[in-house]
This record gives structure tokens, sequence and C-alpha cells, in this order.
């Protein structure tokens, strides 16, 4: 029991710490400040939503509803979010040859793994359900047993989306390891199965519009979906200590028969992983040599591809804009007659006039969602003190990497953008400013990523999940880029109150982007260095 409590340590210390910062000046007190800021931040921001729907299903008498939505959500996003880490958290480690030599047993190392695994979500979906299990608990003052049932609930329902994504995640580096490129093979099938997990979930309402029709209310329809909270439903609603222990004797159940079955599977699978095949077939090899930028460039694009976390992360946004511009432009007169029917004031001839704004819209919250560079400077790791030792400066570094971002983002953006001035023949105005703000948006969202990574680099992890899903950069980035869309959001609103012409309105956005990034500039190269050369290890 020590040995896996000492691994258990071990482990959360390297993997779990997500807003540890590694920068000198940062005090004891900064290092517990910054987190605990976030943390409020965030669990705000869904207590108000909480409230808010709160009082709508209050005169219904469905105020357990909110608890329903909001413990499907986390248990949504903890499927699709765990599809593409659990693959490189359980089969891409990089202390496997250390563990495997220690006297543990392989059972324990891949329980330690799993259990990190679950402890991360159970941290994660705590910011989400918490604060609607508090404003429930306020605004009803429920007795004990509510309280009794959330906690537990709150322990038990990441447990299912978790053992799902194992399994996927399995299935996933199986397949994976048949191909040659096992990284890109394995970034594929992870898109696939991602994609393919938003469609079924779009397809759900005919599903659940079915089971409406013969439930008599909405815990029934719940339960027979999804038993994990349609039984958490039942427990606050109508609690009974039996329901509570067979509640809690599944789910260790599931758990028991999830390992094994994993335990059974999980080691071939990874040796496989590990496995190189070696050929000399006495070929000669020419050295090409290339421009510094070049070589910069194609080595951080070789690390994009090559890790396939980072590529699902960051990537899947731009292939769900492309397929967004795909579905726009073929489902659009269906689209348009069920906006006008909601909206009787609207008009087909105003919906196309406003086209180009709806396209910025969707490239704002593309781009600004979507940031490469935040994990960069951090997936260097020890290699960090090589490329300082560099003839090159620090700024060149830098942008070479805000280049490289740029390289990826900008082609897929740029296809989506093709599709939609294609298909609904925009103005050549219009097609200036857009593609003007096609490069833009993205280095507004490269440059926020690259000046975070500077300012809170995690050179110490020990695999690239930990800095592209679990680094204050990553999440700090994040967090600014919905903080720029909804300002974009409240100026557009106002901008289109006032009857401005499309065109106008996406000047007035070029203007203030490149403005921003003007800024973003001058403050990177001022800071950069002297950043930069801080790093260490």
């Amino acid at each position: 029991m020590n040995k896996i409590i000492s691994l258990i340590k071990v482990s959360l210390n390297h993997d779990m710490n997500i807003f540890k910062i590694n920068t000198k000046k940062q005090s004891k007190y900064t290092k517990i400040l910054i987190p605990f800021i976030l943390t409020s931040y965030i669990m705000l921001i869904f207590g108000i939503y909480a409230n808010k729907m709160m009082n709508i299903l209050k005169p219904l008498n469905l105020e357990f509803v909110v608890i329903t939505l909001f413990s499907l959500a986390i248990c949504i996003l903890t499927l699709i979010e765990g599809i593409y880490k659990s693959s490189n958290l359980l089969f891409n480690c990089k202390d496997d040859n250390l563990l495997f030599s220690l006297p543990i047993k392989k059972t324990t190392i891949l329980l330690i793994r799993v259990l990190k695994f679950y402890l991360f979500e159970l941290l994660y979906n705590s910011l989400f359900l918490l604060p609607a299990i508090v404003v429930y608990a306020v605004r009803l003052k429920p007795t004990w047993t509510y309280y009794l049932s959330s906690i537990i609930a709150l322990i038990i329902l990441p447990i299912i989306p978790v053992i799902l994504s194992c399994i996927i995640g399995f299935i996933i580096t199986s397949l994976s390891s048949k191909f040659k490129g096992k990284n890109i093979a394995q970034t594929i099938i992870t898109i696939v199965f991602l994609v393919g997990v938003m469609y079924i979930s779009y397809g759900l309402d005919g599903f659940i519009n079915h089971i409406a029709s013969k439930a008599n209310n909405i815990n029934e329809i719940i339960t027979k979906l999804y038993y994990p909270v349609g039984a958490y439903i039942t427990l606050i609603t109508d609690f009974q200590v039996i329901k509570l222990l067979i509640y809690i004797f599944i789910h260790i159940i599931i758990s028991v028969i999830a390992i094994i079955l994993l335990g059974k599977i999980y080691f071939k699978v990874n040796s496989s992983e590990k496995k190189v095949i070696g050929k000399n077939n006495n070929k000669k090899y020419i050295i090409k040599t290339h421009k510094k930028w070049q070589a910069f460039v194609k080595k951080e694009i070789n690390v994009f591809i090559s890790t396939p976390v980072y590529i699902t992360n960051t990537g899947f946004g731009l292939v769900l804009y492309i397929i967004g511009c795909i579905y726009i432009s073929l489902k659009f007169n269906s689209l348009a007659a069920n906006f006008i029917l909601s909206n009787p004031g609207l008009t087909l001839d105003k919906i196309n006039n406003f086209l180009p704004v709806i396209s910025f819209g969707m490239l704002v919250f593309t781009a600004l969602m979507t940031s490469i560079t935040s994990s960069m400077i951090s997936l260097e790791g020890k290699a960090i003190n090589i490329l300082k030792s560099m003839p090159i400066k620090p700024f060149e570094i830098i942008i070479y990497k805000v280049i490289s971002a740029l390289v990826v983002m900008i082609p897929c953006i740029l296809i989506g953008d093709i599709i939609l001035f294609i298909r609904f023949k925009f103005n050549i105005i219009s097609i200036l400013l857009l593609l003007i703000l096609s490069f833009i948006l993205p280095l507004v969202s490269e440059l926020i990523g690259i000046i975070m990574n500077l300012k809170y680099p995690k050179l110490d992890a020990t695999n690239p999940t930990e800095v592209v899903k679990q680094s204050m950069s990553s999440m700090l980035s994040v967090f600014i880029g919905m903080g720029l869309i909804a300002a974009t959001l409240f100026i557009l609103i106002k901008l289109l109150a006032q009857n401005l012409n499309t065109n106008l309105i996406l000047l007035i956005f070029t203007g203030i982007y490149s403005l921003i990034s003007i800024i973003l500039l001058y403050l990177l190269e001022k800071n950069s260095s002297k950043q930069f050369n801080s790093l260490d290890i």
C-alpha cells in the first residue's frame, strides 16, 4: 500500500500539476494565488449559468434538470477529451523503461496510470459540476441526503467516461501501431473517432424524442439514456439507501472488470509501441541544407506531426472549421429556412447580406481558440539549452516558432474560406478583407500563445499531454482567446445594431486586430530575449 501511495504522489507531482510555474521570480504566494483566481473564475461563470437556468426551471418544479444537464455535459466532455488524452497518458509515457525495471507489478503501474487519469478528470469535472451543486443547494436548501448523493456522484460520474476513453485509446493505439507512420495514423484515427462522436451526438435528437414520447418524466428519460446520471437524479429527488449502495456497487464492479481486461492487453500494446525496426540497404544518403528559417520551421512542423495529442488538441478546431464550411455550403437553404421560421423579421436576402459577417464570426472563434505556440517552448524540454546555445537571436527563434504555427493554421483556414467564397459568391471587397483577417487572427492567437509559454513554461513534463492539456500557458491562451471572442461579439452586436455595411464592419475589425497584433509583436520583441535566456531545466 505504501508503494502505491508513493507512486501516486510521484505521478501527481509530475503529471497532475496543471498550474505549475517554473519562473524563478514567482513567490509561493503567487503560485497559489493564480490557480485560485483561475479556478474561482471558472466556477463563478458556471455558477452564473446554473443560476440562470434555475430561474427558468424553478417555476416549473424542474430544478433537478440543472443538475441533470451539467452532469451529462461533464460526462460527454470527459469522454471526448479522454479519447485523445488516454493514448498518451497510458501508452506513450517517457518513464516506461524506468518503471518496468523496478520491482513493481505491471498491473500496479496500469492501476496508477488509470487512477491518475481518473483523478485529473475528477478535478476537471469538479470545476463545472460543483457550481451547479452549490446553486441547487442554495436555492432549494435540501436535506443532508442531497449532499451525500452529490459527493458520491461527483466521485463516480467520471468512472465510465474514463474507462471508455481508455478502451478507445487502446483501440486507436492498436490500429495506429499497424501502420508505418504510427503517429500520423494515430492522429487520423483519433480525429475520425471524435468526429464520429460529434456526429452521433448530433443525431441523438430523434432518439431522445422517441424515448421522450414514451417516458413519463425527464428523470425516466435520463435514466434510460445514461444510468449514472439518471441514478444520481433519482437519489436527489427520492433518496433510498439501497439505490445508493447499488449505484456504488455497479461502478466498483465496472472498474474492477475494466482494470482486469485492460491489464490483459495493455502491456502487449505498450511494448509494441516501443519497437523500432531497423533496416540497412547500404543506400547513399544525401544531406540537404536549408535556410535558417526553413530549418526551424521544418523542425517545428515535424514535432507537431509526430505528437498526436498536439495535433488533436490544436488541430481539431481547424478540422471542424473546414467541416462547418462544407456543411453550411451544402445545407444553407434548409438552415436559412429554419432560421427565418424562428425569426419572422428576417428574410433570405438579409441573411445573404450578413454571410460575410457570419463567416468572420466562424473565423474568429476558430483562430482564437487554436493556440499551437502555447506549447512550443515547453515541448523543447531538456533540449531548450541546446536551442539557447545556437548562434541565433532569441527573438528570431520565437518568430520562427510563430511562423511554423501559421504554416499549419492558415492553409486550413483558407480551405474553409475558399469553400464559402465559391458557394456564396462574396463581393471582392469582402473576400479581400476576410483573407486579410485569415492571416491577422491566427497571428494574434499565436503571438498570445508564445507570450504565455515564455511567461509560464513547463520544461519538466514527462509526456506531451501534460504540456498540451495541463499547463498554465495552454489554459491562459484559451482564456484570453475566449475573452477576445466575447469582446468581438459584443462589438459586433453594437455595430450590427447601427445597420452598418458588412464590409465596413469587416474593415473595422481588420483595423482592431491589426493594432492588437502590432502591440503583441512590440511586447514580444521587447521581452522575449530576456525571458528566453532565463529558461532553464
